[in-house]
């Protein structure tokens, strides 16, 4: 498979301004507004590297929606809404998934415009429904990292100390044969975890972050969020060198967390991160 990474994960929020209000409260560098022409959504990014987040919401309801699922998302709730995979050769995978008999939407282009730079392009295409937990897609950008990202002075250092994504969890009914999907889809190996209380694991890892795909095997949180949401990207994992530090960093913030029941790190629950349940962990 064409060498494939964790490009960005995609929060869907109600309210742009109030939900980069609250990240900022977390200790994350936020970037100014942007916009998607002909979309009717706009954004705001918290970068890392070649991964980021996207804070993204409708800001025109006339237009006709690029991602109408984004719109049902959202009339019920806010949070982790999808995810895409970065490749330097968009043509060539998706020409590797075709031949695998998958169905994957011919590559569109995209933009995004701001005030901080002149905008930047890029083209992706759906993999719909072919991965299970998820709406995913695939994208290619036209301009590297730096040239994207001007706004805010050294946008990618976090006074929380946030380096990057690690881990994306996604909620599923079976992740063994979920798992299997997602070999034969992106041609790559998938490994079992170790089983956690009450899950069922397994892992895809990519070039800088993993996919984790997890199923529950008794009642809890995780059969709860199924049952509520059916299959869905569950929980985003990230990293920083320093957790004490971290930890420290969210005490004087005032920012409301707990210990992770299940593994060293921080966790921050969805109400008090728009909607997506974050996971702070040492990198």
């Amino acid at each position: 498979m064409t060498n494939i990474y964790l490009d960005h994960a995609l929060i869907a929020v109600r309210s742009l301004s109030a939900a980069a209000k609250l990240y900022s409260s977390l200790g994350f560098k936020v970037t100014p507004e942007g916009r998607h022409p002909g979309r009717g959504t706009h954004n705001r990014l918290i970068v890392f590297g070649p991964e980021y987040l996207e804070l993204i919401a409708v800001h025109d309801p006339g237009a006709t929606p690029f991602r109408p699922g984004m719109t049902s998302f959202l009339e019920s709730r806010e949070g982790l809404y999808m995810f895409a995979l970065g490749t330097s050769d968009l043509d060539r995978a998706v020409a590797e998934i075709r031949s695998r008999g998958v169905g994957v939407a011919d590559p569109v282009p995209g933009r995004r415009e701001a005030s901080e730079t002149p905008g930047y392009t890029w083209r992706s295409a759906n993999l719909g429904d072919a991965l299970p937990g998820t709406e995913c897609f695939l994208i290619q950008h036209d301009h590297t990292v730096a040239e994207r990202y001007t706004q805010p002075p050294d946008p990618a250092r976090h006074p929380n100390g946030v380096t990057g994504i690690r881990r994306i969890t996604l909620a599923v009914q079976d992740a063994e044969s979920s798992a299997d999907r997602w070999q034969a889809v992106l041609g790559m190996d998938a490994a079992e975890l170790p089983p956690a209380t009450g899950q069922e694991r397994w892992r895809l890892a990519l070039g800088n972050a993993c996919i984790d795909l997890v199923s529950p095997t008794e009642p809890g949180p995780l059969a709860d969020f199924i049952r509520r949401h059916g299959e869905a990207p569950y929980e985003l994992a990230l990293e920083t060198p320093d957790i004490g530090a971290a930890g420290a960093d969210m005490r004087r913030r005032g920012v409301p967390h707990r210990a992770a029941p299940d593994a060293p790190g921080a966790l921050i629950e969805p109400a008090h991160a728009a909607g997506a349940r974050l996971r702070l962990e040492q990198a």
